[in-house]
């Protein structure tokens, strides 16, 4: 009996034993395969239109992690967290993508639409996505898990992006023939705020982080509109440098940092005075700005590739580098430590320390025309 015992045990043990062993060999099997990328922190994509494809860049390892092909040319992608879902535009198919980033096989679905999509955004939230139809004039608004168009609205006039309240609920942009900035809520309820007579002159709009203030860059009189996004009226005008672009805010609320083209600057205005306090020279023709390490470095991009760094705090230059190639807008991830730069033309996607405000690393091997880049959850967050 007590060898029977012995017997029986050792039984149960072996088919333990093999049971473990199978389900070890389906977790492996599984982490070995496509896998999971919905960890919106870690997984940055660019897309490339000639090859139909969409590439993942694991931002821990900084490689490569796998490719996504699409049925069309992907024009535009936006990331949502709340989702897990990567969206993925074409303009000639006039459909989304919709691509489920938790799930082993990456699996896409068709979302047809009536327009073209020229441009699109996820809103803060992340369940609702605007779309921008430039030649019909038309936006829409969807929510992309329920797949209904929330709101459309025509006559629309914009040749630049749009901007989400934090809530979702209203969009705003700028019609630069009239010289106004416009907003439109889900309710159909549209505003309208004239803000300068000069044609082309005003950047998209910026929110401040706690979304109750608005920044707009005037062009021709170099200057930065200030709005009250509560009751939309004009608050201030504050003098900047020679022909401002967007605004981009640090996300702690202190600073909005203007990229002057005109004259190769960077002006500092403080979200609490709404004041210029400092004007510091940069790269030749700056275009975008990205804030990191805890909002005590600016890195400032060129329009022909130049990199440049700024300590916010002390208002002083630093070290600059030359991409040699015209990059993305930059990206930095949500720990605020790197910006992300992917070079068009050279297919390369650029690490930059933020905290020592140098290049770390690239990827090389990617296709030369791979476009912006794209992080669920990232420290850009004003625009």
């Amino acid at each position: 009996m007590i060898l029977c015992h012995k017997l029986y045990k050792e039984v149960i043990l072996r088919r333990r034993f093999v049971i473990y062993a199978i389900l070890f060999s389906a977790l492996l099997f599984v982490s070995l395969s496509h896998g999971a990328y919905d960890d919106g922190a870690r997984y940055m994509f660019t897309a490339s239109a000639q090859n139909r494809s969409i590439y993942i860049i694991d931002l821990h390892k900084r490689k490569h992690a796998d490719t996504i092909l699409i049925d069309f040319e992907p024009n535009m992608i936006s990331a949502s967290d709340s989702l897990k879902a990567l969206v993925v535009a074409s303009r000639d198919a006039r459909r989304l993508i919709l691509v489920d980033l938790s799930s082993d096989q990456l699996s896409q679905y068709s979302y047809p639409l009536s327009i073209s999509p020229d441009y699109i955004n996820v809103s803060p939230i992340g369940d609702t996505i605007a779309i921008y139809d430039r030649d019909q004039q038309i936006l829409e608004v969807h929510a992309l898990k329920r797949r209904q168009v929330l709101l459309r609205a025509d006559n629309v006039r914009s040749g630049d992006s749009f901007t989400f309240n934090l809530d979702g609920s209203t969009i705003y942009w700028v019609d630069h023939e009239a010289g106004t900035l416009n907003s439109v809520d889900l309710w159909s309820k549209r505003k309208k705020l004239k803000l300068t007579s000069t044609k082309k002159g005003l950047s998209s709009l910026s929110r401040s982080i706690d979304g109750l203030l608005g920044f707009v860059s005037s062009r021709l009189e170099n200057a930065v509109y200030v709005i009250n996004l509560r009751d939309f009226t004009s608050l201030i005008k504050i003098r900047v440098g020679s022909n401002p672009g967007r605004p981009w805010g640090t996300t702690d609320g202190s600073y909005m940092l203007v990229p002057n083209q005109g004259d190769s600057t960077v002006s500092v205005i403080s979200a609490s005075s709404l004041q210029s306090i400092y004007t510091v020279s940069t790269v030749n023709s700056p275009i975008s700005i990205n804030s990191g390490w805890l909002d005590t470095t600016a890195a400032v991009l060129g329009a022909h590739g130049a990199i440049g760094f700024i300590d916010v705090i002390k208002g002083t230059a630093g070290k600059e580098y030359d991409l040699k190639n015209v990059p993305h807008e930059g990206i930095v991830t949500s720990d605020s430590k790197t910006l992300l730069i992917p070079v068009a033309g050279k297919g390369a996607i650029s690490f930059f320390d933020m905290r020592t405000r140098s290049l770390t690393s690239e990827i090389s091997g990617l296709p030369k025309d791979i476009g912006a880049a794209t992080l669920a959850v990232s420290n850009n967050l004003c625009h």
